[in-house]
């Protein structure tokens, strides 16, 4: 497996459950079924604690991660994919020192390892490195063969918003959504984007599609759609969707904003009814009048003309 990483505070504060499934993942039981059976014993070795470091990367236990493809590495120090994954291992553990060692280790042994460099990208952006960030990054771009674009498009786009460049970030995300239209995160930037520029029917379009896919274990994109129902007015529509987040992430921070958002709307809504109701009772006192006034016109008698 090789890992690729996407930084950003939206992945990482708010994305928790997508941080891990944001890695491109290429997994050993693609090997074939020989595989092994040709491999020297030394390198056999070598494979399988690789397999197990990664493996346990996946699942988010760092220190079995790191002890594994330690042991990789330890055996053979030639392979770039062991270095990549023992870099985000040393990440995940908090030693970026030795992190940035082994990503760049990774590329020097395989200059052509998009992941790497992604990930190297990457954690230049999380600490602030933007310049070299976007040189790695535009790399990238340059593998024709990557199949992990849009993912790059996503984190070029979060450079942009970093640097106010927001027509561009746009103009990236798209790309990103265009690759891949179920990548979830860059649809929540285009939604967020949208949101803030007051056009809350295509931010709810864009919150609905970030809900999707890998993002639907995540109640963020979920009650950002419901908010810019609200703003749109469909009162309905956004009671189902703040309903529907009581149901499915009912221990989330989300889930308490839902419930004061479900209480307003009810609130809004007999107020709206009270008011509806005082105004059709003050209609019907005015035709009343209107009524009573033209009775009493029509029933006195015409006075004589003088000339």
């Amino acid at each position: 497996m090789s890992f690729i990483w996407t930084p950003g505070q939206t992945l990482e504060k708010l994305f928790k459950v997508f941080l891990i499934t944001a890695f491109a993942v290429s997994c050993a039981s693609t090997r074939g079924p020989n595989d092994f059976v040709e491999m020297s014993p030394i390198k056999k070795k070598a494979e399988l604690y690789y397999d197990y470091g990664t493996n346990a990367l996946v699942g988010q236990e760092y220190t079995k991660a790191l002890t594994n493809l330690l042991k990789a590495v330890e055996i053979i120090d030639e392979d770039s994919r062991y270095h990549n994954n023992l870099g985000m291992a040393y990440y995940f553990k908090k030693d970026s020192k030795n992190a940035v060692k082994h990503l760049e280790r990774s590329i020097e042994i395989d200059p052509k390892n998009s992941d790497a460099k992604n990930n190297l990208a990457s954690i230049n952006f999380y600490e602030g490195n933007y310049q070299r960030a976007e040189k790695l990054y535009l790399e990238v771009t340059k593998d024709l063969e990557y199949p992990k674009q849009f993912r790059v498009y996503y984190n070029l786009g979060l450079l942009d918003l970093k640097k106010n460049r927001v027509n561009k970030a746009i103009s990236l995300f798209k790309k990103a959504v265009k690759e891949n239209k179920s990548y979830c995160p860059a649809h929540f930037e285009l939604g967020q984007i949208s949101f803030s520029n007051h056009d809350y029917g295509k931010a709810a379009i864009s919150f609905e599609n970030a809900s999707l896919g890998t993002c639907a274990a995540n109640p963020l994109p979920y009650y950002q759609h419901a908010l810019s129902l609200v703003s749109l007015g469909e009162y309905g529509a956004a009671l189902i969707k703040f309903e529907e987040i009581l149901e499915k992430f009912p221990e989330s921070p989300q889930a308490k904003l839902a419930t004061r958002q479900i209480q307003t709307i009810k609130i809004n809504k007999l107020r709206s009814n009270e008011k509806q109701a005082l105004q059709y009772q003050l209609n019907k006192i005015e035709r009343k009048m209107i009524k009573n006034r033209q009775k009493e016109k029509s029933d006195k008698p015409a006075e004589s003309l003088t000339f």
